[in-house]
């Protein structure tokens, strides 16, 4: 045999070799968010030489593959109120937002938490009937008409729950609506409706106002009010948020380096984008890439 052929031989030996072992790196984590990147992930490591196997059925669960070694890396729902077990890395990735609306005609502003609560709440002292009793003074405006999503959307009413009323109930008096565009139509046709929702888009609805959200003190004093912008629910301003986290253990940093820039990439950032969440911002996720390089 000459020797490019043998040259030739070689090279395709080594290229099967480099085929047959490729890493596979086996992904849990959060069930809400699968549908909008398990497909684009498992496609960009493939094409990167990582066989991804994506196995999410939820954040509790990932939590337990991660400690028994059945995952080597997560998407984790982790309230900002909670700590991450010893021994592993968060990095952040996305988040859920409940946004509140009204009519554009409605002169609020801002809202508390302790208002809302006093709207929304069954287990609220002081219920709030009237925009008069939140002041807002509007010869137009009605008995306040509270809407939330319907319970389909459970991560949105779960996260208000939390977030606003302490984990309550919602009142019996709240409306609730089939879906995002029931919402949309009710708000559109009562001046005196308030809702909340998920990821809002105010592009093309002139009728709809998005309503900055302060966090009340254990007091009820309310602090600086937020919008829900990208920036604000990354730094925890905004208060209805839940963070999603990239997690892993500190020993396994190398193994799943190359999962991990894949997932905190532009390319899956968009597809969160596009979906019910908000990517976390690019300044943000570039940090994270370059933090992998760091020995740990």
């Amino acid at each position: 045999m000459n020797t490019p052929k043998k040259l030739l031989l070689a090279a395709l030996s080594c290229a099967c070799a480099w085929l047959n072992a490729a890493e596979k790196i086996t992904l849990a984590g959060s069930d809400l968010i699968k549908p909008y990147i398990a497909d684009s992930a498992k496609s960009i490591a493939a094409k990167n030489g990582i066989e991804l196997e994506v196995d999410m059925e939820g954040t509790f669960a990932a939590y337990d593959k991660l400690k028994s070694g059945k995952a080597d890396i997560a998407i984790i729902a982790l309230p900002r109120t909670r700590e991450l077990p010893e021994g592993l890395v968060a990095l952040p990735f996305a988040y859920q937002a409940a946004v509140v609306i009204v009519n554009s005609v409605n002169p609020i502003e801002e809202i508390s938490t302790a208002q809302l609560s006093d709207i929304y709440s069954i287990a609220t002292p002081n219920r709030a009937e009237t925009w008069s009793q939140l002041g807002v003074k509007n010869i137009g405006l009605r008995n306040i008409m509270p809407i939330m999503t319907n319970l389909s959307d459970n991560v949105v009413v779960e996260l208000f729950k939390y977030t606003a009323i302490d984990g309550m109930n919602l009142g019996q008096w709240v409306h609730i609506a089939d879906n995002k565009t029931a919402i949309y139509n009710l708000i559109k046709a009562n001046n005196s409706a308030i809702a909340v929702i998920g990821k809002h888009s105010e592009r093309g609805e002139s009728l709809i106002k998005v309503v900055s959200v302060a966090k009340s003190d254990k007091n009820g004093k309310k602090t600086y009010a937020f919008r829900p912008d990208r920036e604000n629910i990354f730094n925890g301003d905004y208060p209805l948020t839940l963070p999603f986290y990239v997690v892993f253990k500190k020993e396994n940093s190398e193994k799943i380096k190359g999962v991990a820039r894949i997932l905190l990439g532009d390319d899956i950032a968009q597809k969160i984008d596009k979906s019910d969440f908000f990517s976390a911002p690019s300044s943000s996720r570039k940090k994270s890439i370059f933090d992998l390089d760091i020995p740990r």
